[in-house]
Parts: structure tokens; C-alpha cells; sequence
């Protein structure tokens, strides 16, 4: 009887407590001269965020065609790199569902150099906070020797670091 109650309780709870976050990795790759964008978020995240131009039905066999398009246009919008406050325009590297089919990674690369010169990167990360209530963002910076771990929310969602090396 207390087992039933506490499943009960639980499955009244939980739908009520729902945790979105979207995990971003700016890599800076030396040898390429490019910085690797590796972004994953919850496939029922970036569905309900793109659901109001087309059903997408990520990783199935009835995935839009569009789907890839529809996908690097809403990030272009929603994730900005600037270096030196020139905002870094990135390309599409391609996406990978999770084997767990809960999660979605995104592939994107700035490739327009200059790197080494950098003084300062900024982020605007707006990413699911037109759709999703309490959504929060982190990006970690992988710059040389320098770490950061930022955090974004609806109050918060741009954020500019000094590359002092």
C-alpha cells in the first residue's frame, strides 16, 4: 500500500518539475584555426521550438527534408559568436541523435580565422527561451589555456569574455 501511494504521489509530482537545459562547447582547434560549436539540447526541446513551421519528427524515417535548414537558421538566430565584437558567422557541420533518443547533438564551425589575435569572444544565447519556461543555456569556452562556464537564462543572455593570455 505505501509503495502504490508513493508511485502515485511520484507520477502527480514529476510533470511538474521538468529540467531544460541546452549544453554548448565552443572549442577553440589550434591546428584547424577554427572554433568547434557543439551544441545538444532535448530532441522534444528543439521540436516544440520548431514545431510552428513543420513536424519534424527528428531521427526518424519520416524526418523532414528541411529539417537541417530549419535547424542552423533557428540557431543562427537564437546563438551569436562574436570575436572582438564581430559577430563570427558559422556553418553547418551536421547533427547526431543520442543513443539514449533523448538528446541531439549539433555540429557547427566558425572557420573565418584570426584566432590568436582575439581579445575577447561574446555569446548571446537566447535558445529555447521564447518556448520553454525556466530553460537554461550553459556553454563552456575551451580557449587555449583559458576555461569558462557560463550560464544563460530569460534574464540573462549575453555574455562577453576577455581572452587575456
Amino acid at each position: 500500500m505505501t509503495k502504490s501511494l508513493f508511485f502515485i504521489l511520484l507520477s502527480i509530482v514529476l510533470p511538474f518539475h521538468d529540467f531544460h537545459v541546452s549544453h554548448t562547447t565552443l572549442h577553440h582547434n589550434t591546428e584547424q584555426e577554427s572554433i568547434e560549436i557543439t551544441v545538444r539540447v532535448a530532441i522534444e526541446d528543439l521540436e516544440k521550438a520548431l514545431e510552428i513551421k513543420s513536424p519534424f519528427k527528428l531521427g526518424s524515417s519520416g524526418e523532414s527534408k528541411a529539417s537541417n535548414t530549419l535547424i542552423y537558421n533557428y540557431f543562427k538566430n537564437h546563438l551569436k559568436i562574436s570575436m572582438n565584437e564581430k559577430i563570427s558567422d558559422y556553418k553547418w557541420v551536421g547533427k547526431e541523435i543520442a543513443k539514449d533518443l533523448h538528446d541531439i547533438y549539433l555540429f557547427f564551425e566558425i572557420s573565418d580565422g584570426q584566432y590568436a589575435e582575439a581579445k575577447s569572444i561574446s555569446v548571446e544565447n537566447t535558445i529555447f527561451l521564447e518556448s520553454v519556461y525556466k530553460q537554461t543555456n550553459i556553454v563552456l569556452i575551451e580557449f587555449g589555456d583559458l576555461n569558462y562556464n557560463l550560464t544563460f537564462t530569460k534574464d540573462d543572455t549575453k555574455k562577453i569574455m576577455a581572452l587575456n593570455r
